[in-house]
């Protein structure tokens, strides 16, 4: 439980300097500021979450020292076994985007297709009349139909859900405030994990009194794991316990030139196939942390990707990492893409828009083609004098083998919130693509039918 905190002196809405806009938005809603990070006041009574029995199964990477803040070791290739079938690489055309979605107001975010390749987890800002507060809403939507189904709601926060297949539950993070001070700006909460089976009066409490938002579920089902009391926390698909094991995140916290005191917060990607999970953290003064988490052990290597990650993927076979790679720290110059083959520990690197355009090059979302060969990115250009130009910002389908980059529907404006999880998805099956197409007037999302052609 974290006790006592201030507010900052300054807001932030860089979803990635998690700890500290974290305090800032808590704050704000309390004094009706706008809010961009979330707080969850529970709907049920707190439940102490159950505690999983210690397990130390054969460590796969070398392990570390609990003692002191080290470095980790340098990761070893492969990474697991990845099985050595490869789909045939596929050339793909593209419909004319249709608009599925619209608002004046709100916001959205595509976080990921559901395996039955007919609806969407996304959440949805919902802006209060005065536009003071800021709510999210967690949904299944289906752009064929417009249905949604609403399955929880919160205050808004970057930390997105995730789908957990054998129960058709979501499960997603939350804040939930205990005491408010607003003479002194100081307040008490506690960070949750819930889970929502469709009816967001009935929603459950996974676990509380986090120190962080650690939470990853495995693709395609199998289980969800979260980080408590210097343990993970281990559990299978219908969130049975699972034996658990021990892990101190600030024991890897070796950089020298950060300028946060706060402890670094994670994003934590599962790799398909493994029980490995790419852990990595934003970029300050210093740059930011790749790791590779071993979910089974608690041991932890260090990828070097000669950069840090803002976004990051795994291919479909889980053989392939992509990443919207940023080099140094902070302010960042820009940032490109690159691709680490799990099996070999090659890294691939490329700009994705066009070379001659004078600027700084960004890659702000990205998404994998089915073949496991190709990404699709939001990329954009910020000229000398700080405008964004219009004709590089959408989408680019890549080829990292060939580090060919094709713009995808150039007469469309593609784009996101940077400060956002996710607004890009493309659906298991190949066939559809989700992703936000705004206008100065309004949000939108499109819908993008696909056609996969083998070479």
């Amino acid at each position: 439980m974290k006790q006592h905190e201030k507010k900052p002196g300054n807001e932030n809405r860089d979803r990635k300097a998690k700890n500290v806009v974290e305090i800032l938005l808590v704050v704000a809603a309390i004094l009706l500021i706008p809010l961009f990070f979330a707080i969850r006041t529970a709907a049920n009574p707190p439940a102490t979450p159950k505690t999983a029995t210690p397990h130390k199964p054969a460590a796969t990477i070398a392990p570390g020292s609990a003692t002191k803040v080290k470095e980790p070791p340098p990761c070893t290739f492969p990474l697991a076994p990845i099985a050595a079938t490869e789909t045939a690489p596929e050339s793909y055309t593209f419909s004319e985007p249709k608009v599925v979605l619209t608002s004046s107001e709100d916001l959205y975010d595509v976080v990921e297709w559901l395996p039955d390749n007919q609806r969407a987890l996304m959440t949805r800002e919902l802006r209060s009349p005065n536009n003071k507060t800021i709510q999210q809403s967690i949904e299944l939507f289906n752009p064929q139909t417009s249905e949604i189904q609403v399955y929880a709601t919160r205050n808004q926060t970057a930390e997105p859900p995730s789908w957990l297949p054998e129960l058709n539950a979501v499960v997603f993070p939350a804040m939930h405030i205990l005491s408010v001070d607003e003479k002194n700006h100081r307040y008490q909460f506690t960070r949750q994990i819930w889970v929502s089976h469709g009816n967001p009066q009935a929603t459950e409490l996974i676990a509380d009194n986090l120190p962080q938002y650690y939470v990853a579920v495995k693709p395609s089902g199998g289980g969800m794991l979260y980080l408590s009391d210097k343990r993970i926390i281990r559990r299978n698909g219908l969130l049975k316990d699972l034996p658990s094991s021990s892990f101190d995140s600030s024991e890897w916290d070796y950089s020298k030139g950060r300028a946060r005191e706060l402890p670094i917060s994670y994003e934590m990607i599962w790799q398909p196939g493994t029980a490995f999970i790419f852990l990595y953290s934003d970029g300050d003064t210093g740059g930011g942390y790749t790791f590779i988490l071993d979910s089974n052990t608690g041991q932890v290597c260090e990828l070097k990707l000669g950069g840090w990650a803002a976004r990051a993927k795994w291919s479909p076979n889980g053989r392939y990492l992509a990443i919207a790679r940023f080099q140094g720290g902070r302010p960042t110059e820009s940032s490109d893409l690159a691709v680490l083959d799990a099996a070999t520990g090659k890294l691939y690197t490329m700009r994705v828009t066009p070379e001659d355009m004078v600027g700084k090059h960004y890659v702000s979302d990205i998404a994998w083609a089915p073949d496991n060969r190709h990404v699709l990115a939001v990329g954009s250009v910020l000229s000398s004098s700080g405008a964004m130009q219009n004709d590089s910002k959408g989408l680019y389908l890549v080829d990292f083998v060939s580090g060919q980059s094709d713009p995808i529907l150039p007469a469309y404006a593609f784009s996101t919130d940077s400060s956002r999880s996710s607004n890009l998805a493309w659906s298991p099956d190949g066939s559809q693509l989700l992703a936000r197409c705004p206008t100065v007037e309004e949000e939108r999302i499109c819908l993008v039918s696909v056609q996969q052609n083998v070479k």
